[in-house]
């Protein structure tokens, strides 16, 4: 079975959208004009949408015939080895047998922005390339990682590409576009706030989002076609980019009682997301229907709040971080605890803790020092403390790609670590 070629029609304006969905406006015009193609101009990653999804099927194809030719891929379910290039990028596997700690980067800090009131979230771009951070101040700061991996560098080679300003109140998270074009900002203004990345010169919106409560949380669907919102009220949003309307489950019996603390679509599909709440639970949504489809109860004990959570890439399990002083990983299939991680305290902050890029590790802030720690997320063990910030570490972000690390501290900074194997 063949299938059917797009026509020239239809592959030009996804070509035009892409290149503008880059940020190369006037390559796409010069595109439009040589070639005739009707399009609106508007930025779209379909494109790369469709590469994506004919990538997936050309390795699935590949798959199915290196299986035909070899009927010995009945490998051990059980192995030591979970270190090794796994298609899911997931690093936890309950049935390992290995119980060795890992042996933990060795993490250097290399660069450090400064805030002008406590430094309160960071997040990377889907590539790596860009990072971001933001403060009690209101104000965001876009970063050049390989900058920030120089450590030295001339008054004109700064890490820092530019401050965005537009809120007024407090910043409170961050997501990137999955096209690294546009970055999405949430604040106590009861604001979402969306900034052109590909404009130089602009520090301000070029489009907002306005609610009735503050926004605590955000995050952008894989496809970048939908923002995720979480706020004070119980009830999750979800707005469509194109057309900025924003969609609510009024289900009372999906809903959460208490303010919604994270939210997150699960990394490479977008196929579930989840939700943290005040109110001591986490649910798991169906990323396409929105419809509640597992609940977990009383996650840290009794009515205690969970300040956050995080999906494994392979959307298997999900860690969550509450006021016990405990993270926990949970197997969302079955909705049991199969792993705990201990040795730091959280009472009364919402911190923010992150898988490293291959989920081998979790790192976290610590309201009894000013360390970030680290554990290994196999076995469980604390296994390294990162210092060098001078108060609480509100949030930990880690690069998609290496071992980058950056931590956001109420001393107004945000440090970044890089960090290389010591064995």
């Amino acid at each position: 079975m063949t299938d059917t070629p797009l026509l020239e029609a239809e592959v030009l304006p996804l070509i035009i959208s892409q290149l503008v969905a880059y940020g190369y406006s006037a390559v796409a015009q010069t595109v439009a004009d040589a070639t005739g193609a009707t399009c609106d101009m508007m930025p779209s990653s379909r494109l790369v949408d469709l590469l994506s999804l004919g990538k997936e099927r050309d390795r699935e194809e590949s798959d199915d015939e290196m299986m035909d030719k070899d009927d010995k891929q009945d490998a051990p379910q059980k192995s030591g080895n979970t270190g090794g290039d796994q298609g899911d990028h997931n690093a936890f596997d309950p049935d390992a047998t290995n119980s060795a700690p890992r042996t933990a980067p060795n993490y250097v800090q290399l660069y450090y922005t400064q805030h002008k009131g406590p430094c309160r979230t960071a997040a990377f771009s889907k590539d790596g390339r860009l990072a971001a951070t933001g403060s009690y101040d209101a104000s965001l700061k876009l970063l050049d990682v390989n900058k920030m991996k120089k450590r030295t560098g001339g008054a004109s080679d700064k890490p820092v590409i530019r401050t965005l300003y537009d809120h007024t109140a407090p910043v409170n998270d961050l997501s990137f576009h999955p096209n690294g074009g546009v970055l999405a900002s949430c604040a106590d203004d009861q604001s979402i706030k969306l900034f052109d990345l590909s404009k130089m010169g602009v520090k301000r919106a070029f489009r907002y989002l306005q609610d009735t409560q503050p926004v605590n949380s955000i995050d952008f669907h894989p496809s970048g076609d939908f923002l995720l919102a979480g706020t004070q009220d119980p009830h999750v949003r979800i707005y469509d980019i194109n057309t900025l309307q924003c969609y609510t489950n009024r289900q009372q019996s999906d809903r959460h009682q208490a303010a919604i603390t994270q939210i997150q679509y699960s990394l490479e599909t977008g196929r579930l997301f989840a939700s943290s709440s005040v109110d001591g639970t986490v649910k798991i949504w169906d990323g396409v229907s929105s419809q509640c489809i597992k609940t977990l109860e009383r996650v840290h004990g009794g009515g205690m709040a969970v300040s956050s959570i995080r999906l494994t890439r392979n959307e298997k399990y999900v860690l969550t971080a509450g006021m016990d002083s405990c993270l926990r990983l949970w197997d969302i299939s079955s909705g049991k605890v199969v792993m705990e991680y201990k040795g730091h305290e959280q009472r009364s902050q919402m911190l923010q803790p992150d898988f490293s890029h291959d989920e081998k590790f979790i790192m976290m802030g610590d309201e009894a020092s000013t360390d970030v720690l680290v554990w290994d997320t196999q076995t469980g063990t604390l296994v390294k403390r990162i210092s060098g910030q001078n108060n609480l570490v509100r949030c930990v972000a880690s690069s998609p790609r290496d071992e980058g690390v950056l931590s956001c501290s109420d001393d107004y900074r945000a440090r970044y670590y890089g960090g290389s194997n010591e064995t």
